[in-house]
Parts: structure tokens; C-alpha cells; sequence
């Protein structure tokens, strides 16, 4: 039975009924093939539990495979001491898309590409699913525009200039301008250096511009391009620690690209005896969950991984349900403030 903090889902009607999805599905669209007992006794249990299929869900019952694909770049990141920290982004994003697949009754498939392959993967995944899901980078994007003619596709994470597609991004450029601003105006420091991602990353370019928006505000100088940039490993930001020290000199403050690479930075900076924050202010992006645990815990932009993913999912089933525009849908970020910047508990 489900909590009272869910709704009721394709599958748990099916089970209660003792029958198949497809025999709920032909219910729900008033198709033959299901006796008139067993349609009287679905549509009972359906009552029982309060199950409402969406608009969406009606259409997608209709579809060919009832399965949408979920395209990922590539997982493994053995550059990572601790590889489960580089799986948590992605991780949460698919928790979020698989929770409300499941519960409008849809099947999930899961891919991650590695550069050599994504093409054929993400050609081969588009044959068998109504609907792709796809992540920045990791389909090239000739074959993008491709797949977006053939199939409904909502891009994630991504920029927008391909046509027919829907795009869903969290508000990075808010959330990048939102902890520059706190550092320069409520701790009033005298340099905020930024370290982004991959020159490729969409993610990382709007952070920047965020980053440099807070800055034109207050006045201060705003940089043509990052201070330094990794490639949002915790290993990427070890090594731009040690890049920093062995300048001899330190930024007071700096706003690092994604939680990461500020964990890296962080881990070495304090291992050499520099102390955050009181020497370095150092704060993150994204709000992984280790990070109110760290020491000092870090300052951060949180931004709602599950609810991309649960949006992703919503966006797909309205195109699947018949909707012919594309949208266009940026969700809040929120500023998590911690120590790691230099704020104690009675600051906020």
C-alpha cells in the first residue's frame, strides 16, 4: 500500500489486481482484450487506492514500448579516489527521473556513453524507448539535432539552440552571481578568484556568468575568463590546490565551479596547514550531501538534483501526451551558507 506522501501507482494497481500492466493500460484507455470481470475488477482496485493516471500517463499507455531512456555521459571516473562522490550528481538526478516514472507507470532505461560510443548507443537506445532524456555532453550534437527529429527528446543541463527539443536546466547563473555577492557583500573580502569546469560544460559557462554579473554589480573588476578551471573531479581540484600553493600566494576567497573539486581543494589546502577560512573562503556549487559534514562544512549553491530529474520525466510525457512546443524550463537554486566561507552558526 502506498505511504499517504505518494501517489498510487500503474504497478501497484496491477499487483492488487493480480493482473499484467498491459490489462491496467487496456483499462485505462478503453482497449478490448480485457474481460468485462477483470475490467470491473481493475477499475475497483483503482478506486480502493485512489489511483488518478495523469493526461500524460493516458497517452504514454498508448505508446509502443512504454519505456523511456535516460542518457547519461559516462560514469565511471577513475580518476576519483572515492569514485562514489562522482557518481552522486548523476545519481540523484536518476533517483529523481526514476521515482516519477514509476509512478505515472513507466519503464526507465539507463545508459551511460563514453565518447567513442555515445552516437551508437544513443542511436540504438532511440529505437527501443518512446522518449530520451539525454544529459549535456553526452551525445555529440550533429546527433542530437538527429535523434530530435525522430523522437521526443528533453536535454538536461544543456544549451539551448536546438529546435524541437525541450530543455531543463537548474538556475546556475542565479545561484553562481548569489554566493559571489554574499562573499563580496556580506564578508566584504578583497578578491573572489572563480575555478570552473570543462570549457564545454554549459554548466560551467553560466556559473561564470553569474559569477561575473556579481561582480559588475559591486564594481569590482570582472575577468574575461575563469582563474583556473578543472573538470569537475575531486581529482581536478587537488591538483588546483596545489597549483595555488605553489604560487606562494593565496586568493582571500574563491568561488569553485561544482562541490568536487571544492572537496579536492579543501582536502589539500587543509592538509598543508592553510586554513579555511580564515586564510581561503571556500565555497561550492550543487549540495551534495557530504558537504554539511565536512570541516569545516562547505558553503554552497544547492540546486534540486531530484526534482531535474523528476521534471525531465514531466516535460517527456507532456510531448508523449500530444504537445507539440517545446519548453523551456529553468528551476530554482538556493544558497546553502556554511562555514567554509567564513560564516558561523549566528550569522544565519
Amino acid at each position: 500500500m502506498p505511504s499517504e506522501f505518494e501517489k498510487p501507482t500503474i504497478y501497484e494497481v496491477a499487483e492488487r489486481a493480480g493482473v499484467s500492466i498491459a490489462s491496467v493500460s487496456r483499462v485505462l484507455q478503453n482497449k478490448p482484450g480485457v474481460s468485462e470481470a477483470t475490467r470491473k475488477m481493475i477499475t475497483s482496485v483503482m478506486q480502493e487506492l485512489g489511483y488518478v493516471p495523469s493526461n500524460a500517463a493516458r497517452g504514454l499507455a498508448g505508446c509502443r514500448a512504454g519505456i523511456i531512456g535516460l542518457i547519461f555521459p559516462d560514469l565511471d571516473d577513475p580518476s576519483m579516489e572515492s569514485g562514489h562522490e562522482t557518481l552522486l550528481y548523476f545519481d540523484e538526478i536518476i533517483r529523481g527521473a526514476q521515482r516519477a516514472a514509476r509512478q505515472e507507470g513507466i519503464a526507465v532505461l539507463i545508459a551511460a556513453t563514453h565518447s567513442a560510443s555515445g552516437r551508437e548507443l544513443a542511436l540504438s537506445i532511440a529505437s527501443k524507448v518512446d522518449g530520451l532524456v539525454v544529459m549535456a555532453r553526452s551525445v555529440p550534437e550533429v546527433d542530437m539535432r538527429s535523434l530530435a527529429t525522430r523522437i521526443p527528446t528533453v536535454l538536461l543541463a544543456a544549451d539551448r539552440h536546438i529546435s524541437g527539443v525541450d530543455y531543463l536546466i537548474a538556475d546556475n547563473e542565479g545561484g553562481a552571481a548569489a554566493v559571489t555577492r554574499h562573499l563580496v557583500e556580506y564578508h566584504k573580502y578583497p578578491t573572489v578568484k572563480f575555478i570552473g569546469g570543462p570549457s564545454n560544460s554549459p554548466d560551467s559557462r553560466a556559473r561564470f556568468r553569474g559569477y561575473c554579473k556579481a561582480l559588475a554589480l559591486a564594481n569590482l573588476e570582472v575577468p574575461k575568463s575563469p582563474w583556473m578551471a578543472g573538470d569537475f573531479t575531486e581529482a581536478s581540484g587537488r591538483r588546483i590546490a596545489k597549483v595555488i600553493l605553489s604560487k606562494g600566494s593565496l586568493p582571500r576567497s574563491v568561488v569553485v565551479g561544482n562541490d568536487q573539486m571544492a572537496f579536492g581543494m579543501m582536502k589539500v589546502l587543509i592538509s598543508e596547514g592553510i586554513k579555511v577560512p580564515q586564510e581561503v573562503a571556500i565555497t561550492g556549487f550543487d549540495d551534495l550531501p557530504v558537504a554539511r559534514y565536512l570541516q569545516p562544512g562547505l558553503t554552497t549553491v544547492r540546486q534540486p538534483m531530484r526534482q531535474l530529474g523528476a521534471e525531465s520525466i514531466r516535460l517527456l510525457l507532456v510531448r508523449l501526451g500530444g504537445a507539440t512546443s517545446p519548453q523551456s524550463v529553468t528551476l530554482p537554486t538556493e544558497l546553502t551558507l556554511r562555514q567554509s566561507c567564513g560564516c558561523v552558526n549566528d550569522d544565519y
